[in-house]
C-alpha cells in the first residue's frame, strides 16, 4: 500500500493525561488499522494492488503547556509547522491551556486551536477576553465524541492549509507589485533623464551655434594681433609695454581657444544622431586610444593589459575611440600624484555574450555622493577651469547609442573603474585573440 503523506496535516495535543493521547491517535490515526485489512486481504485473495490514499494525520504529544509551545516553536524552526492543536484547559502544574494557547499563537499565528475542558474553567467571555474573539479558537466539551473530533481536525486542517496559501498568494502579491513599481519607477526616471538630456542637448546646439561665429571672428583677430606684436621690431622704448601687450593677447588667445573646446563639446553632446555601426576591432581600438593618450600617460605610470580573445563588436572606431580616450586621461588625472600609480585595461566577454572593456586606476577616487551624476551634462569633480563636465556624458550617449551600456564603480582613495559593455558582431565576423 502508498501512503500519501500532506502537508498542513500535523497535529499536536497538548495534556496532562496518556490516556487523552492515546485517545486522539486511534481517533486521528486509522490508517493503522486499515493497513492490517490490507494484510488479511492479501493473505486471502493474494497480491493486490496497492492502494494510494491520503494518511490521516500526524499526531505528536505533550504532557504540559511549556512542552506544547516548545513543540510548536521547534516545529517552525523545521519548517513543518502544526496545523492545528487540541489543548487541554487544567494541566497543573504550570501554565494552563489559556496560557499555552497565548504562546503558542506567537510562535504560529496561524495555528487552529480547540480548547478541551470537562468543567466550565472559564465563561465564553472570560476567553474572549484573554484570547480574544477569532475564528481560531473552537471550544470542545469532555467526554467528546470521536466523530466530531475527526470533523474538527479535517475541518480546521484545511482550513490552516487555505490560511496558509492566501497569504502566499498575498505575499506574492505585494513582492510583484513592489517589483513592478520598482520597474516603473526606474523607467520614469529614465526617461525624465532621457528627456532632460533631449532639451538640454536642443538648448545647447542652439546655443552653440549663436557662440560659435562671434568666436570664431574673436579668435580669428586675436590670433592676428598676437602675430603682429611679435613681429614688431624690438625697441627699447616700449618694449615693456609691447610685452605686457603680448602675454594679455596670448591669455586672452588660449582663453577663447578653451571657449571652442567648450562649443566642439557642447555641439557633439547636442547630436542626436545615431554613430554608425559596424564590426569594430575593439582591442586594436583600445591600443590605439592609449598611443593617442600621449604624454598624458608620464612614465611613472604601470600600464597593465588584460585582453582575452573577443569577437568584433558593433560599433564605430572613432567614437569609441573617444570614449576609450577619454577614460584613459580621466584615469590619468586621477592618479596624480599616487604612489606607484597604475592604469589597468581589461577586455574580456562576458556571460551574455557582450564584450567588456574596463578602464581601472588606483587613483584618488570619487566620493559616494558624486558618483550617480557622473555622467550628467557639466557635472565635473575637476577643478574650475580644467574640465567642461561634458566628456563622460558624450561617453554616455555614444555607448548607449551603440546599445551598450557604461557603469562606473569607485572607492575613494583608492582608485575607479568604469566598464563599457558592448553588443558583439554576428559571429561570422570571427574572433581574435588576445
Amino acid at each position: 500500500m502508498n501512503t500519501v503523506t500532506r502537508d498542513g496535516r500535523r497535529i499536536l495535543v497538548v495534556d496532562d493525561n496518556p490516556s487523552i493521547h492515546q485517545d486522539f491517535r486511534k481517533i486521528l490515526a486509522q490508517h493503522e488499522d486499515l493497513e492490517e485489512l490490507d494484510a488479511m486481504e492479501s493473505m486471502i485473495f493474494g497480491s493486490v494492488p496497492g492502494r494510494v490514499r491520503v494518511s490521516s494525520f500526524e499526531v505528536d504529544s505533550a504532557t504540559n503547556g511549556e512542552e506544547g509551545v516548545r513543540r510548536v516553536r521547534a516545529a517552525m524552526g523545521e519548517g513543518r509547522p502544526y496545523a492545528m492543536a487540541f489543548v487541554d484547559i487544567r494541566m497543573p502544574p504550570g501554565i494552563d491551556g489559556v496560557e499555552a494557547t497565548l504562546r503558542m499563537w506567537r510562535e504560529e499565528a496561524d495555528l487552529q486551536v480547540v480548547l478541551c475542558s470537562a468543567h466550565s474553567d472559564y465563561s465564553w467571555e472570560d476567553l474572549a477576553r484573554k484570547l480574544g474573539a477569532n475564528e481560531r479558537l473552537l471550544i470542545l466539551r469532555k467526554p467528546f465524541d470521536n466523530m466530531e473530533v475527526r470533523q474538527m481536525a479535517h475541518a480546521l486542517c484545511e482550513k490552516w492549509e487555505l490560511l496558509r496559501a492566501s497569504h502566499q498568494r498575498m505575499e506574492d502579491l505585494e513582492r510583484a507589485v513592489a517589483e513592478r513599481t520598482r520597474a516603473l519607477e526606474e523607467a520614469n526616471a529614465r526617461l525624465l533623464h532621457a528627456q532632460k538630456l533631449e532639451a538640454l542637448g536642443r538648448m545647447s546646439a542652439g546655443l552653440a551655434h549663436e557662440v560659435n561665429n562671434p568666436l570664431s571672428y574673436v579668435l580669428s583677430n586675436l590670433r592676428h594681433v598676437h602675430r603682429g606684436l611679435s613681429a614688431l621690431p624690438c625697441k627699447d622704448e616700449g618694449e615693456e609695454m609691447r610685452e605686457e601687450l603680448r602675454d594679455s593677447c596670448q591669455d586672452a588667445v588660449l582663453g577663447a581657444e578653451r571657449i571652442a573646446r567648450i562649443v566642439q563639446d557642447v555641439r557633439l553632446f547636442a547630436r542626436m544622431d545615431e554613430p554608425p555601426r559596424e564590426p569594430v576591432d575593439v582591442r586594436a581600438v583600445l591600443e590605439l586610444s592609449l598611443s593617442m593618450a600621449g604624454e598624458a600617460l608620464r612614465p611613472g605610470i604601470r600600464v597593465v593589459r588584460d585582453f582575452q580573445a573577443v569577437p568584433l563588436v558593433l560599433g564605430s572606431d572613432h567614437s569609441l575611440g573617444q570614449v576609450f580616450l577619454n577614460l584613459i586621461i580621466n584615469a590619468t588625472h586621477a592618479l596624480a600624484g599616487r604612489p606607484e600609480p597604475s592604469l589597468h585595461l581589461g577586455l574580456r566577454r562576458i556571460a551574455d555574450g557582450r564584450v567588456e572593456v574596463e578602464v581601472r586606476d588606483n587613483g584618488c577616487g570619487i566620493a559616494p555622493e558624486n558618483l550617480g551624476r557622473l555622467f550628467e551634462p557639466f557635472f565635473t569633480t575637476k577643478p574650475v577651469g580644467t574640465g567642461t563636465g561634458l566628456g563622460l556624458s558624450i561617453c554616455h550617449g555614444i555607448v548607449t547609442r551603440l546599445g551598450g551600456d557604461i557603469s562606473v564603480d569607485s572607492t575613494p582613495g583608492r582608485g575607479t573603474a568604469f566598464r563599457v559593455l558592448l553588443p558583439a558582431a554576428p559571429s561570422r565576423t570571427g574572433e581574435f585573440s588576445a
